[in-house]
């Protein structure tokens, strides 16, 4: 493969996220990151780095892209029991699309020995901690329009419980989980919340 001379920061750092959303930090290895790219590691490392620093550039590009994508509805004023609903099924729809099942690259990191690494940790902490709020907020809107009654703990608790479904949905839907199981999980999680 030809080497590219020049290249677009932006577009480097869409083929190094896609890379490790593939594949995972352990199975990523450096030559995969140059046949992605076009780029060879010298100039890798000195564009964006290690292997390690290109992951977690990786994952706060992904936290941008996905907060963007599927946690803004639910972060907004006007978010209720329907953006929940809407959200949930999208995950299910998603992970029955050959060419979307790979869920979520942080929920995925997660569960690999890079999680244990102080940086990679607090970055995946730091986007479960924005799926948890998203979901408090839309629920703490839906009560206020009176969509659904709940006191402030049972928000907590609905919250903690949407939150578990959605990482759950993410993961069992890049395993390749039956469509109408995930359906299930995400149709008993909205009918629980009332």
């Amino acid at each position: 493969m030809a080497r590219r001379i020049a290249y677009n920061p932006q577009e480097l750092r869409a083929d190094v996220l896609q890379s490790f959303w593939a594949k995972g930090y352990a199975e990523t290895s450096l030559s995969d990151l140059e046949e992605a790219t076009g780029l060879n590691r010298r100039q890798l490392y000195n564009g964006i780095g290690d292997k390690r620093a290109m992951f977690l550039q990786a994952i706060d590009d992904f936290a941008d892209t996905a907060g963007r994508r599927f946690l803004a509805a639910l972060e907004s004023p006007e978010a209720g029991l329907a953006e929940i609903e809407t959200l949930l099924m999208t995950f299910v729809t998603l992970s029955q699309q050959e060419d979307c099942r790979l869920g979520c690259m942080i929920c995925s990191a997660s569960q690999e020995e890079v999680a244990s690494d102080p940086d990679a940790a607090r970055r995946i902490d730091k986007y479960f901690q924005r799926i948890r709020a998203a979901y408090s907020n839309a629920l703490s809107r839906a009560v206020e329009r009176g969509e659904v009654v709940l006191g402030p703990s049972a928000i907590e608790t609905r919250a903690d419980a949407l939150f578990g479904t959605h990482v759950a949905l993410c993961i069992l839907g890049r395993a390749g989980r039956p469509g109408e199981q995930l359906e299930h999980m995400a149709r008993q999680a909205v009918a629980d919340i009332a």
